[in-house]
C-alpha cells in the first residue's frame, strides 16, 4: 500500500464519518439542510435519515470499488456523489415536510453581554511560530545543504533543482500564503454577526457565539497542521530527513488532523448544535430554505453577512448574494496561483 493509498483511505473515512453523523450534528430545526420542526425531525425525519445513511453506505462501497479500478479519480467522484446524495435527501425532507408553520410576531430579550473568547488566536500563534522557527532553522542549515535539492519524488525518479534562496524556501513561501489566508479567514469568521433564531433566540445567540469560537480554533488547528506539513516537506528538501521519514510524518499529520476535526465536529455540531440539544423548535421557524440552493450554496442579497454557517457541514460558506463573494474567491485563487508561479 502506497502513501497515496493510505491518504485516500483516510479521506474516505473522514468524509464518511462526517456525513454519516451529519443529521445528529445539526440544530433542532434543521435536517439535511432543510428547516423542519423538532416534531418532524423526531418522527418522520428518522425514516429519512435511515434511508440517507443506507444510500451513503452504498455510495461509499461503490467509490471504494471504483478506487480499486480507476485510482484517485474515484475520490472526486465520491465527493460529487456525496454532495448529490445530500441534495437529493434534502429535497425529500422538504417534500415530506410540507409548508412550515407561519411564525407569530413576538419580541425576545437577549443577553448580548456574553463576551467572545479569543482562544482561537493561540492556535494561529502556534502556526506562525512553527513557520518562523522553520525559516530560522533554514537559515542556519542553508550553507550546509547540498547544491541540488530534491523537489519531487515520482515513479520516474526524483527531480532536483539547483539550490537558490527561492528554491530553498519555496515551500515556506507557499506556507506563508496559505497561513495568511487561513488567518484572514479566522478573523472574518470571528467577526461575523451572531445568528438569532426566532424559535429559540437567546439559546441560538449563545450557541452561535460558541460556534464561532470553536470554528476559529479549528481554522487555527488547520494552520498548525499546514505549517507542520510544510515544515516536514522543507526538511526533506533540505535533506534533514529521508523519504521514508517524510511519508511517516505525512501519514501521522493527516491522521491527527482528521481525528481532531472529527472530535471538534462531534463536540460543537453545526451552528453550535451541542448547546441546543434540549431545544424544541415547532414555532417561529426561520423559513430560509429558498436562499439555500441544494442546501449547499447560499444566495441572499438581503442578508448583510458575507460569511454564513454551512447548512451541511462544519464551518462557513460565502453568501453569493453579494458581489464581494466572487471577489474573495478570485483573490484567493490569484494568491495561490501567484505563490505557485513564484516558486516554480
Amino acid at each position: 500500500m502506497t502513501l497515496l493509498d493510505i491518504i485516500i483511505y483516510v479521506e474516505f473515512t473522514f468524509l464518511f464519518i462526517n456525513l454519516f453523523l451529519l443529521p445528529n450534528l445539526q440544530p433542532p430545526d434543521i435536517l439535511l439542510g432543510a428547516r423542519v420542526t423538532t416534531e418532524f425531525k423526531k418522527n418522520k425525519g428518522k425514516d429519512i435519515v435511515n434511508k440517507y445513511r443506507l444510500s451513503l453506505i452504498g455510495l461509499t462501497l461503490l467509490s471504494l470499488l471504483l478506487y480499486y479500478f480507476v485510482s484517485f479519480i474515484s475520490v472526486f467522484i465520491y465527493v460529487i456523489l456525496l454532495l448529490l446524495n445530500v441534495v437529493y435527501w434534502r429535497r425529500i425532507v422538504i417534500r415530506r415536510r410540507g409548508s412550515l408553520p407561519v411564525a407569530s410576531s413576538r419580541y425576545a430579550v437577549i443577553d448580548t453581554k456574553k463576551k467572545e473568547s479569543r482562544k482561537w488566536i493561540i492556535t494561529f500563534i502556534v502556526a506562525w511560530g512553527i513557520l518562523i522557527f522553520t525559516l530560522v532553522f533554514g537559515s542556519l542549515v542553508y550553507s550546509s545543504a547540498p547544491k541540488l535539492l530534491p523537489t519531487h519524488v515520482g515513479p520516474t525518479g526524483t527531480t532536483f533543482l539547483v539550490k537558490t534562496p527561492l528554491n530553498f524556501y519555496k515551500v515556506e513561501i507557499i506556507n506563508t500564503v496559505v497561513l495568511g489566508l487561513l488567518t484572514v479567514l479566522g478573523v472574518f469568521i470571528t467577526r461575523t454577526t451572531n445568528v438569532i433564531n426566532p424559535a429559540y433566540p437567546d439559546r441560538s445567540y449563545y450557541a452561535f457565539l460558541k460556534f464561532k469560537e470553536e470554528v476559529g480554533i479549528i481554522a487555527g488547528i488547520v494552520g498548525v497542521f499546514m505549517s507542520s506539513l510544510y515544515t516536514t516537506i522543507s526538511l526533506f528538501i533540505w535533506t534533514i530527513i529521508n523519504l521514508s521519514e517524510l511519508e511517516v510524518f505525512i501519514i501521522f499529520l493527516i491522521s491527527m488532523l482528521f481525528t481532531v476535526i472529527i472530535v471538534y465536529v462531534l463536540r460543537i455540531g453545526i451552528e453550535g448544535a451541542r448547546y441546543l440539544r434540549d431545544v424544541i423548535a415547532n414555532d417561529n421557524l426561520l423559513n430560509d430554505d429558498k436562499y439555500w440552493k441544494g442546501g449547499i450554496i447560499y444566495v441572499n442579497p438581503k442578508d448583510p453577512r458575507i460569511w454564513v454557517p454551512k447548512r451541511n457541514g462544519l464551518g462557513y460558506t460565502l453568501n453569493f448574494g453579494h458581489g464581494i463573494s466572487i471577489l474573495i474567491i478570485l483573490a484567493v485563487v490569484f494568491a495561490v496561483i501567484t505563490a505557485i508561479i513564484l516558486v516554480r
